[in-house]
Parts: C-alpha cells; sequence; structure tokens
C-alpha cells in the first residue's frame, strides 16, 4: 500500500493588498505592472514608491507582455517537496518590452534551448482547485 501524498505546488500570496491586481489580472489572463504616474517607469514587483523618481503616484497598466530572456539558474535537490520529481527545474529571469524583469518559469522549451535575448510572449496557468492563475513565458 502507498500512503505518499502529492505535495502541493507552493503559491503566492494572491490577496495581498500591493499584488492583488496583478494576480486578479492573471486570472483573466492579462499583465499588468505598476507604472509610475510621474516619469512613466513600469516597476515589478509592485511597490509604494517608483525606482525611477520616487513618486508614490502609480496606477496599474496592462502590458504587451512580450519578453527576452535575461538569465536563468537551475535548482537541483534538495528542493521543496513540490519540485522533489521535478528537477532540475529552471527558474528563468525575463526583461519585458517595457522595461521590469520578471522571476518566472518558462514553459514548453528544454534547459538546453534557454538562449540569451531569445524573445518570449506570457502565458498564463489555472491552478487545479486553487483560486490562483500563474504567469509564464513561452517561445514567441
Amino acid at each position: 500500500m502507498n500512503n505518499t501524498t502529492q505535495a502541493a505546488r507552493p503559491l503566492p500570496d494572491t490577496e495581498d493588498a500591493l499584488s492583488k491586481p496583478f494576480w486578479d489580472a492573471a486570472k483573466n489572463k492579462r499583465l499588468v505592472m505598476h507604472r509610475c504616474l510621474a516619469c512613466g517607469a513600469y516597476r515589478y514587483p509592485p511597490e509604494l514608491g517608483c525606482y525611477e523618481c520616487g513618486s508614490q503616484d502609480s496606477e496599474w497598466s496592462s502590458v504587451s507582455g512580450e519578453a527576452t530572456l535575461d538569465s536563468w539558474t537551475v535548482l537541483y535537490p534538495p528542493v521543496l517537496p513540490w519540485f522533489k520529481d521535478k528537477t532540475p527545474f529552471p527558474v528563468a529571469i525575463v526583461k519585458l518590452k517595457e522595461g521590469p524583469r520578471m522571476t518566472t518559469n518558462l514553459v514548453d522549451i528544454p534547459i538546453a534551448d534557454y538562449k540569451m535575448g531569445m524573445p518570449l510572449k506570457v502565458c498564463f496557468e489555472d491552478q487545479p482547485g486553487e483560486d490562483c492563475t500563474l504567469v509564464f513565458f513561452k517561445r514567441a
């Protein structure tokens, strides 16, 4: 008899007041970023003040979802239980067309095919049994 259970995937806090609009947009298959109303700079993750000018005036704005692969690393055990059977597990940093960088995962791209500057586009994955949609990237 096998009494093992599948470990739950670690998920973000989608109810955090500062990032909730990001996760709500993801549920609707939209990528949004904080945009400074003073200088126009986009920022991710969302922060109370602008990285460029310090203004606290911002809005949530849709972005293109276009990006390039900026960097990546590969995780090996020991890892959290959900990742155990998924190693080696790549974690990517993509640079959005609008400027910010995001830590994410790439979908359907073998690690051997990762190339700096590779064009990517956003994609979304609803999490079964959860009120959460994760943001990933795939080949453009």
